[in-house]
């Protein structure tokens, strides 16, 4: 077999071969190509005789791909659905001026990536209103279940129904401890989990993920006696955990992403703990009814580009 060295294809060609291989008869072939079966027989003919290579086996009631054939159909498939993506993508960037896309986030996605994002969305779609919100876990799924988010950011602990929402990692995420500057287990340079377990804790909310691992944590290592240490308190709010960690003694554990945003403002240092807390990835959501949304797209594709520059 010798295919020729330039292999030049039509979109024509490439739906026939498509067709041909899901129908397997010329005749539901020729329908579905709204055309004749002599002229399907004639394209296939040419076809062949262009690539020098035999594509299909024909008898009087079907045909059947060689295992030329049907590599070849398998690739026409997917550049036709390429191609089809590229028309929605053109109609949908054109349909999107003076439209909204409305983002849903865990506080815990990562604010560099999140802004970065943005501000490539405001230069290439200009036009475009971005409305980003804010919520627990609960309320982003049902907000995006109920069509009123277009794209979810959240870790992937979140259990949906893969028939209707498509999942996408985004990067890897995992817990770090942080304490003020200066706290005596900072100079420390091997610590246990018992020695973690023995300061007062600045708690997340019950439905994160860190919180049942950071109870598991304190049940297992906090011994009874603590030294008139205080009790720990639970705090929904990332900046008010912030200032009270960097006051005190106690300790915080937050996503490295925003985490590496405290440390950077100055107050709290990152604590060497044995393991982290939890580890995995950060994904975003959207209906798979809603694929087409080529400003979503658009989104997510700065959204990445902003997470391979942070990753440098």
């Amino acid at each position: 077999m010798s295919l020729p060295s330039q292999l030049q294809l039509t979109t024509k060609q490439l739906r026939l071969i498509s067709v041909l291989a899901r129908e397997l008869n010329l005749s539901r072939s020729a329908e579905a190509l709204h055309t004749t079966q002599p002229a399907v027989s004639r394209a296939l003919a040419e076809l062949e005789a262009q690539l020098n290579v035999r594509l299909f086996h024909r008898t009087t009631k079907r045909v059947v791909p060689t295992a030329v054939g049907l590599r070849l159909a398998q690739r026409a498939s997917r550049i036709l659905g390429e191609l089809e993506l590229v028309k929605e993508d053109l109609a949908g960037v054109d349909a999107s001026v003076t439209s909204e896309l409305r983002v849903g986030a865990l506080s815990l996605f990562s604010p560099q990536a999140l802004a970065g994002a943005i501000e490539r969305m405001r230069r290439t779609l200009p036009h475009v209103f971005i409305h980003v919100q804010m919520h627990p876990l609960d309320v982003l799924h049902e907000e995006l279940r109920a069509g009123r988010l277009d794209v979810m950011l959240t870790h992937a602990e979140l259990r949906v129904d893969l028939n209707t929402v498509e999942v996408v990692p985004l990067y890897e995420e995992h817990s770090t401890i942080l304490a003020r500057v200066g706290h005596p287990l900072l100079r420390r340079r091997r610590l246990g989990w018992a020695d973690l377990a023995k300061p007062a804790w600045v708690l997340p909310p019950p439905q994160t993920p860190l919180r049942p691992m950071i109870d598991r944590m304190l049940a297992l290592h906090r011994g009874g006696d603590r030294g008139g240490v205080g009790p720990d308190v639970q705090i929904d709010s990332l900046l008010t955990a912030f200032a009270l960690t960097a006051r005190t003694d106690m300790l915080w554990a937050i996503a490295s992403q925003m985490a590496a945003n405290f440390i950077s403002q100055g107050g709290v240092a990152e604590i060497a703990a044995p393991a982290p807390l939890v580890r995995g990835p950060f994904c975003a959501f959207y209906l798979r009814e809603d694929q087409a949304n080529a400003v979503r797209r658009s989104f997510l594709d700065g959204l990445r580009s902003e997470l391979s520059l942070s990753a440098f």
